[in-house]
């Protein structure tokens, strides 16, 4: 059966969400799929003005901000692939994916790469399937890794009726 990778992408027009301290996109940048045991949550903002709304505010396809509604439908089934942290400000929890899996075909992938020969960017996205197997939600072992999720996720979301949620298709198995 044909397995589509996804990942998430910004609506035109939807709610963004920022945190007050801008140091704390740090915090957001550095989540590497590791579990958090200490966290401290950063206080967040809400962009509201003329933005339509959304169960998934906008901060980055890396960490899933999720609304109550979102989290009361997707709990559950996020709970095997990472943690729901709460967040202070608004009533918005993110989603720290801890599922590291490596099934990116790096010679069929279209790879920009860091002098260091680090990732920088994905143009291209080729993966294995059979490296992925069953996952839903996972992401890449790299810094600031996108959260990839499968079509069977984004059937989830469909299915509970969530608003102001988009993907990117990136891979369809043959």
């Amino acid at each position: 059966m044909p397995l589509t990778v996804y990942k998430f992408e910004v609506v035109e027009g939807q709610e963004w969400i920022f945190p007050a301290d801008d140091d704390d996109y740090e915090t957001f940048s550095a989540m590497d799929g590791r579990v958090i045991q200490d966290w401290i949550a950063p206080v967040m903002k809400l962009d509201t003005a003329d933005r339509t709304y959304s169960d998934f505010p906008w901060l980055g396809e890396h960490v899933p901000i999720l609304k109550r509604p979102a989290v009361d439908a997707l709990a559950p089934a996020l709970a095997a692939y990472g943690q729901l942290l709460p967040l202070k400000g608004e009533e918005v929890w993110l989603f720290n994916a801890t599922t590291i899996l490596d099934p990116l075909g790096h010679e069929q992938s279209r790879i920009v790469h860091f002098d260091d020969g680090d990732i920088l960017d994905i143009e291209g996205h080729a993966f294995r399937q059979e490296n992925i197997g069953t996952a839903e939600i996972f992401k890449l072992p790299m810094r600031a890794s996108p959260v990839y999720i499968t079509d069977h996720f984004v059937e989830r979301i469909r299915r509970a009726g969530l608003r102001g949620v988009s993907f990117a298709p990136l891979w369809t198995s043959s």
